[in-house]
């Protein structure tokens, strides 16, 4: 085997992997990064003059390994696709998958569960009042208010039915607006590409 085929291979072996390490992706978004990532080790060796053992090894290093770069392009195309999208959980999971890669979206991500879980909250309360319009309501007591279940005597329903309007369309609300806010912050989550970050190797 001559040197020319000795590193086609080592070029094949690494794309294998990180195909491999690609593996939640749809098939053509993966086919389109490992395509990405032989014309960028291509580009570098011909900027090179002429491609041998040790200039490659140069490039995949600075390419990092496949184990290592995967996440960032999975990171990147669940972004992409959180942009786009309206529902909650596809929002939450590309947060989610920015905060492994971001302070910012770490700081996001707990946001977006407070918002969440309070648009949760008065949903729940108002459909709990239909089914215990006892021990549900919007309390108010000499120290607290609360929405919810009753835990105080003293406390008193300052809503009543009321609630169940109040809580249904306050509760969409805040999930609809925690919704479009993080599909606005999305717009400038920035994942840099192993291509991109070692462009000058």
């Amino acid at each position: 085997m001559n040197q020319s085929e000795n590193l086609q291979r080592r070029i094949d072996s690494y794309l294998a992997e990180l195909r491999r390490c690609l593996g939640e992706l749809p098939p053509e978004e993966v086919h389109e990064i490992l395509q990405e990532i032989r014309g960028h080790i291509l580009e570098r060796a011909e900027a090179s003059g002429e491609l041998t053992e040790d200039r490659l090894v140069g490039i995949l290093k600075a390419l990092g390994r496949p184990e290592e770069i995967a996440p960032l392009y999975q990171v990147d195309s669940v972004v992409a696709r959180a942009r786009s999208s309206l529902s909650p959980r596809v929002v939450m999971r590309g947060i989610q998958r920015w905060s492994t890669v971001s302070f910012w979206g770490l700081v996001l991500f707990v946001l977006g569960i407070v918002g969440y879980a309070t648009g949760a909250s008065l949903i729940a309360a108002g459909l709990g009042k239909i089914f215990a319009p006892h021990q549900v309501g919007a309390w108010v007591g000499p120290h607290a208010f609360d929405i919810g279940v009753n835990h105080d005597p003293t406390a008193r329903d300052v809503l009543g039915w009321w609630l169940v309007p109040a809580g249904l369309a306050a509760g969409a609300a805040v999930i609809v607006a925690t919704t479009r806010a993080l599909r606005w912050t999305l717009r400038f989550a920035r994942i840099r590409r192993p291509t991109e970050r070692h462009a000058s190797v």
